[in-house]
């Protein structure tokens, strides 16, 4: 009967052990999670059509717009 008990106690300790969650390993932890700082960004910051209009309006001419169209054709179809 003493070995049952016994042979209860370390299956039960084992099992206790086992479903222990892990521990993070590596670096210095101040005792709970860290998450990274979450990234802002400005609207300004984010190309909109209307930022590429003078460009265009200075690049693309009406005798230059077909070879500019098929330019750009090309680079579409590439991806």
């Amino acid at each position: 009967m003493n070995r049952f008990i016994v042979l209860a106690l370390l299956a039960m300790s084992a099992l206790v052990v086992a479903c222990e969650e892990p521990k993070p390993t590596g670096g210095t932890t101040t005792g709970g999670t860290t998450a990274a700082a979450p990234v802002v960004i400005d609207d300004k910051d984010i190309p909109t059509p209307a930022d590429f209009d003078e460009e265009a309006a200075k690049d693309i001419t009406s005798a230059n717009y077909k070879t500019e169209l098929e330019t750009l054709e090309k680079e579409l179809a590439a991806e």
